[in-house]
């Protein structure tokens, strides 16, 4: 199942700054904070959750925005090269 498969991947690469590509051509860069059944969760590039503590606990972003897997066509471990 390709879920599964990214889910598998998506779950080895939490906490590291990723990029995702998507079906759709579209692109997303940051730090894969958490992985559940039907998202990714992505805090963006350059996004310092530190600066407005109360964003990350009212709300807002919070874990990062979700992408879902269905719509994940690669997903690479950036390490070093950000």
């Amino acid at each position: 199942m390709l879920n599964q498969s990214v889910y598998s991947q998506c779950r080895n690469l939490v906490n590291q700054p990723v990029e995702i590509r998507c079906n759709d051509g579209s692109v997303h860069r940051g730090v894969l904070t958490r992985v559940d059944e039907r998202n990714a969760y992505l805090q963006p590039a350059g996004s310092d959750m530190s600066n407005n503590p109360g964003l990350f606990l009212w709300g807002g972003w919070g874990w990062g925005y979700p992408i879902a897997l269905a719509s994940i066509a690669a997903i690479l471990a950036l390490g070093f090269l950000w």
